[in-house]
């Protein structure tokens, strides 16, 4: 019996750890996969010429992180109500920083405003920027990511000790 709580104890540490560097690996993914989407974007851009909303939803199907996808999906919304709005844009993402969020609320505002060779430099601009934020959150995710779930372990095992 004391086995199982021991084990017990030791995997809800360990889940709580796995719970906390989800973030960082969430936000890994998520700007790696925009960084991939934004040079589908500019293909498209210069190559297919459709219309931004069109781009958006199918770049919307590809993406790997759920939560780029949400931010695809309000920008698409904005884009056919004609209106774009801060807190609409960023509703549903909560692991963008603050200058990130200003940072891809002033790239979704520039989108669609000039003609082809101006919005491929636009776009290769901030994905230049972008892809900072992108290296960045891959060394937040490799010092972190590991390092909570093995705190969660190690925190599990001394209430285990402090209990027993």
């Amino acid at each position: 019996m004391t086995i199982i709580l021991i084990v017990i104890i030791i995997f809800c540490f360990a889940l709580i750890g796995f719970k906390f560097s989800s973030y960082y690996v969430s936000r890994k993914k998520f700007f790696s996969s925009l960084v991939l989407m934004l040079s589908n974007m500019e293909a498209d851009v210069v190559f297919s010429r459709d219309k931004l909303a069109n781009i958006l939803k199918k770049n919307t199907e590809v993406c790997a992180s759920k939560e780029l996808c949400l931010l695809c999906e309000n920008m698409v919304l904005a884009i056919e109500s004609k209106q774009l709005i801060d807190e609409k844009l960023f509703d549903s993402v909560k692991i963008l920083k603050t200058d990130e969020k200003q940072l891809l609320y002033k790239f979704f505002s520039q989108l669609g405003r000039y003609d082809v060779t101006a919005q491929s430099k636009e776009i290769k601009t901030y994905q230049t920027r972008i892809n900072d934020y992108n290296l960045q959150a891959q060394e937040e995710c490799k010092k972190y990511s590991g390092l909570f779930i093995k705190l969660g372990i190690i925190v599990g095992i001394l209430v285990c000790l402090l209990i027993i």
